[in-house]
């Protein structure tokens, strides 16, 4: 499987620059999907903008930086990067990059379960969440050290739209050094399924309006990850999981997303 993070179908861009985008060797500008970044100037060329109307889009009135719409990452390019042209990735160049190969791999497992298929929809619905080149959706992606069996968290802002999620991936590689098939197939297995898991965490809580506040909604939005996680195993035919195994049946699947499930509402509990 070859895994690219930018697919362009014109030679004019010739060579990887900033962030691993493509430079327009006619103009020197940076193609990001959404908007072409200047690196001459060290800034976008247009607006960041936003598909709900606000005045300054995702702005943060305690921080100056962020009413430069303009800006590439709050102008802290040395912790932050920008993968669209839109939402801000914390974390280092070969953490978002990390992630991004995680998407890429759950785009790879849309397409081969059938973009119409249940399956296939529920991944894309996902995936449009994350945002697509030239969309703005408020997901903030970021890093962090998680306890022990816990590799990612999804929580919705206090203005109801942004989502802050972020990965222990840390304990991502870990577990894939266990692998019978390879630290390496696993930890790309788990980074494609938990981005899907936060991501449909994300999407759930922004349909609510608000994080989970009972158990029902926390077993609800559970059950709905892991069977997100469980689909993306399945079209990447990544078996190393409980999730999803080849010839598994219908009613076992849905016992160990059951079984998931309980043991994530019972860690939550003390919310």
């Amino acid at each position: 499987m070859t895994i690219s993070l930018v697919c362009l179908s014109t030679t004019r861009f010739l060579s990887s620059r900033s962030t691993g985008k493509e430079r327009d060797s006619e103009s020197g500008n940076d193609y990001f999907g959404a908007r072409y970044y200047a690196s001459s100037m060290g800034r976008f060329l247009s607006p960041d903008w936003s598909a709900k109307a606000e005045p300054v889009p995702y702005a943060k009135l305690d921080n100056p930086q962020s009413l430069n719409l303009y800006a590439y990452v709050g102008n802290n390019p040395l912790s932050r990067t920008d993968p669209t042209g839109h939402y801000v990735c914390s974390g280092t160049k070969d953490q978002c990059a990390a992630i991004q190969t995680g998407l890429n791999l759950a785009k790879a497992a849309q397409e081969k379960l059938g973009a119409d298929s249940k399956g296939g929809k529920a991944i894309g619905a996902v995936l449009k969440f994350y945002g697509a080149a030239g969309e703005k959706n408020g997901v903030n992606v970021g890093f962090a050290s998680m306890k022990q069996g816990q590799m990612g968290s999804a929580e919705l802002g206090k203005d109801g739209h942004s989502v802050n999620i972020k990965f222990d991936l840390g304990q991502i590689n870990s577990v894939g050094s266990g692998s019978t098939y390879g630290a390496g197939y696993t930890s790309l297995g788990l980074r494609a399924g938990i981005a899907i898991h936060e991501g449909t965490h994300g999407v759930d809580e922004r349909k609510m309006g608000h994080n989970p506040q009972t158990d029902a909604e926390e077993d609800r939005t559970e059950h709905n990850a892991y069977r997100n996680e469980s689909n993306t195993y399945q079209g990447l035919n990544f078996s190393e999981t409980k999730l999803w195994q080849p010839g598994m049946t219908e009613s076992e699947r849905n016992s160990a997303i059951d079984a998931n499930s309980k043991l994530s509402d019972a860690a939550s509990e003390g919310r």
